[in-house]
C-alpha cells in the first residue's frame, strides 16, 4: 500500500468505544436495513467489521457518498496494538485515475500537518491500495454538523451563536495565520464535536479546495467556468477570481452567522449564477428587530461587498464578537431589579366587607387600582400623588397642586374628617338659608320698633 503518513493516530488507551457512533452491522443484509442503503454497488463493496484494509481494523459503518464510504476504524501498530478509532475515508476504484480527488486529499493533509488547532479537524494518513482505492485516514468526531442542527432549530439564539462563532474564527485564525483559505466555509463543514465529558467543540472540517494564500496557479481551478465553492456562501469576488485572500472566509462566515439567526439565507436564486450576481449586487435583507443590534451590525460588517470594508482578519472579528458577548452577560447579570408587584394588605377585608354602607354608592366608586396583568409592573395610578424626590422629573403629570392657602375647610360638627363635597354643598345652602331667615327678621324686627 502506498501512503503518506502525517502523523499517528492517538492510542485507545482509555477510551469507551461504545461512545463513538458508528454501524456495527455483521452482514450486508443488516446494514442495508439499519441505513436504508439501496445502492447494490455500495452493498457489494461495503466493508464489514473485522474486514482489514491495509494497516486499518475496520469496526463499522459510518457513512456513504457518491464517490466512496466512511468507516469507523483503528490503525494496527507494528507492536500489535491498535489506535484510537480514526474515520477512513475510502474512494471506489472506478475514482482511482482522478487526480482531483488525489489533489484534494494531499490538500487536507497538508493542511493538517501545518495548522495546530483544536477547531481543526487531524488528518492522520492519506494514499492508496494495491487494488486502487485512495483513501484518507482522519479524526473520528461524535456530534452532529452545524447544518444538521439548522435543519432541526431553524434558528440559533444569538449568545449560543456568538460562543459558536467565537471558535469558529479560532479555528480560522490558525489557518490564516498558516498561510491557507479555506474558500468553503458553510454549515456542513462546521463540526459540533461532542466530547466524552458531554462538551460541544467545533471542528472546521473539508479543505479539499483550501488554498496558499500566496499561489497564484491552481492545478484545481484548470477546468473553464467551474466554480470552486458553493453559491449560497460564496464571497462576491471569489465567482470573478478564485484567487482570493482570508477576507472572503469572513464574508462566509456572515453568511452563516445570517443564516443562523433568521433561519434562511440572505441571498436566493433559481441558479448559482443567480446566486452569485444576488452576492455582487444585492443588499442583505435587513436583520430582524429581535436581533440586538450591535450582533446585527457585526454580521452586516461581515456581509460587506468591499473585502476592506469587512473585518480584516479572524482575529478582529472574534475580538469584536467577544466584547459583544462580555458586554451582554455584564449587563444581564448588573441589570436593575423590575419593581415588585405591590403588596395589598388584605387583612381588613373582612372588616371592611361587613362595614355599613350608604345605599346605591357602590356602584358609582369606580377602584383606585386595576388589578396588576401578568409579567408588567403595575403602573402608579395618576390620581395618586408621588413623594417628593430631588430626582422627579419636571413634569405637570407627576405634580399635585396644594390647595390655596386662604381655603376654609368645612367639617362637620360631629366628625374630624372633613366633608364630601356634596355635603359641604348642603350645608353651604343651608347657611345661606338661615342667614337670609336672620337678616330678615332683624329687618322686620327694626321697622316695628321704629
Amino acid at each position: 500500500m502506498k501512503s503518506t503518513l502525517i502523523e499517528l493516530p492517538p492510542d485507545s488507551q482509555g477510551l469507551d468505544e461504545d461512545s463513538i457512533d458508528f454501524i456495527r452491522a455483521s452482514s450486508v443484509e443488516e446494514l442495508a436495513r439499519r441505513t436504508s442503503i439501496n445502492s447494490q454497488a455500495v452493498l457489494n463493496r461495503v466493508l464489514l467489521p473485522g474486514k482489514r484494509f491495509g494497516s486499518y481494523h475496520i469496526l463499522g459503518f459510518v457513512a456513504a457518498g457518491g464517490m466512496g464510504e466512511i468507516y469507523a476504524a483503528q490503525r494496527l501498530k507494528d507492536d500489535g496494538s491498535r489506535s484510537r478509532p480514526v474515520a477512513l475515508k475510502v474512494i471506489t476504484a472506478e475514482f482511482a485515475n482522478d487526480w482531483r480527488i488525489i489533489e484534494r486529499f494531499k490538500r487536507e493533509a497538508r493542511i493538517s500537518r501545518a495548522i495546530r488547532s483544536k477547531h481543526v479537524v487531524r488528518v492522520y494518513e492519506f494514499g492508496e491500495s494495491p487494488d486502487g482505492h485512495a483513501f484518507l485516514s482522519m479524526e473520528l468526531l461524535t456530534g452532529e454538523e452545524l447544518f444538521d442542527r439548522l435543519h432541526r432549530n431553524k434558528a440559533l439564539p444569538t449568545e449560543e451563536l456568538a460562543h459558536l462563532a467565537l471558535q469558529i474564527l479560532k479555528g480560522l485564525h490558525q489557518i490564516h495565520l498558516s498561510g491557507f483559505v479555506h474558500r468553503d466555509i458553510k454549515p456542513e463543514n462546521i463540526f459540533l464535536a461532542r466530547a466524552e465529558d458531554g462538551s460541544e467543540a467545533v471542528k472546521i472540517l473539508d479543505f479539499g479546495i483550501a488554498k496558499r494564500a500566496d499561489q497564484k496557479s491552481d492545478p484545481l481551478l484548470s477546468v473553464v467556468g467551474q466554480i470552486y465553492g458553493t453559491p449560497q456562501y460564496l464571497a462576491p469576488e471569489q465567482a470573478i477570481n478564485p484567487d482570493v485572500d482570508h477576507r472572503a472566509d469572513l464574508y462566509s462566515l456572515g453568511v452563516v452567522l445570517y443564516e443562523c439567526v433568521t433561519g434562511s439565507l440572505p441571498f436566493d436564486g433559481d441558479s448559482s449564477y443567480a446566486l452569485i450576481l444576488a452576492h455582487q449586487n444585492q443588499a442583505p435583507p435587513p436583520l430582524p428587530s429581535s436581533v440586538d443590534p450591535e450582533f446585527a451590525a457585526i454580521i452586516t460588517r461581515a456581509l460587506a461587498k468591499d473585502p476592506d470594508k469587512r473585518f480584516q482578519t479572524a482575529l478582529e472579528m472574534g475580538q469584536t464578537i467577544k466584547r459583544w458577548l462580555d458586554d451582554n452577560q455584564w449587563s444581564r447579570r448588573h441589570a436593575p431589579p423590575q419593581d415588585p408587584a405591590p403588596i395589598i394588605d388584605t387583612s381588613m377585608d373582612d372588616l371592611l366587607s361587613t362595614s355599613p354602607r350608604s345605599p346605591n354608592t357602590d356602584e358609582m366608586i369606580p377602584p383606585a387600582i386595576s388589578p396588576p396583568r401578568p409579567h408588567q409592573n403595575t403602573p402608579r395610578p395618576a390620581a395618586v400623588a408621588a413623594q417628593p424626590s430631588a430626582a422627579a422629573p419636571d413634569s405637570a403629570d407627576l405634580i399635585i397642586a396644594p390647595p390655596p392657602e386662604d381655603s376654609t375647610e368645612l367639617r362637620s360638627p360631629n366628625a374630624a374628617a372633613p366633608l364630601s363635597a356634596a355635603d359641604a354643598q348642603k350645608a353651604q345652602i343651608v347657611t345661606g338659608i338661615a342667614l337670609g331667615l336672620i337678616i330678615l327678621a332683624i329687618g322686620w324686627a327694626l321697622l316695628t320698633w321704629s
